[in-house]
């Protein structure tokens, strides 16, 4: 019988997502000093577009991985599977948006691993330690996770094997397309959520993104149904 982390039918998703215009001045100021000229966008692309994929890789993990690796590798690997979903159903031009952020923001992070070993090596030395969960090292770490993904353009099927051990029968190649406002963050959840149940992976039925004025939180959490 095929093990997985948690039965579907017992349990609903949360997504808690920082909003920028909910967020403090001094938060704002952070974004803006990362992100530059037009953060506000940036962010809600980076955060409400792409980064809802990588949590959402997450949930395919919790309900459907054989075995769960190393957390850091773990995160490499939604990386992957955000990636490779976008290449395949998202927008080129927020493709290309998210490529450039992440090679303009990555310089400006400070490398807490000083040269002296991988990012992969690095998370994996810390993963636990306060050092590991400010903004800088924890951020500079997902910014070098998604530069890999990026760069090593793995195709979805083969990412989703990886993740899953299935061999899935992706829905034809399509565009999700998306104006950038206050309900794409839900629109994205639910045209996903709706293309994996298709291949054959299903994830609990409620699946909620919740906002939060703390840019800092950004997470994926089983919730087990009374």
């Amino acid at each position: 019988m095929r093990f997985v982390t948690k039965n579907v039918e017992e349990y609903r998703m949360e997504i808690v997502s920082g909003q920028y215009a909910e967020a403090s001045a001094q938060q704002q100021d952070m974004i803006g000093r990362l992100f530059g000229k037009n953060a506000e966008y940036k962010y809600e692309i980076y955060f409400h577009w792409y980064n809802l994929m990588h949590e959402l890789g997450h949930a395919v993990m919790m309900f459907h991985a054989l075995s769960r690796p190393h957390p850091a590798e773990e995160e490499q690997l939604v990386n992957h599977f955000a990636v490779s979903y976008w290449r395949r159903y998202g927008e080129p031009e927020k493709m290309k948006t998210l490529r450039a952020l992440v090679e303009e923001t990555l310089p400006k992070f400070r490398d807490p691993a000083q040269n002296t070993a991988s990012y992969m090596e690095y998370a994996k030395r810390v993963w636990g330690q306060e050092e590991f969960y400010n903004f800088n090292n924890y951020g500079w770490f997902q910014f070098q996770c998604v530069k890999n993904a990026i760069l090593q353009n793995e195709d979805l099927g083969k990412v989703l094997y990886r993740m899953t051990s299935l061999g899935l029968q992706l829905p034809e190649r399509k565009v999700f397309s998306y104006d950038v406002d206050a309900t794409m963050a839900f629109r994205v959840v639910e045209d996903a959520a709706a293309m994996l149940n298709c291949c054959g992976i299903t994830l609990p039925r409620q699946i909620q993104v919740m906002p939060s004025n703390d840019l800092n939180v950004q997470m994926c959490r089983a919730v087990k149904l009374e």
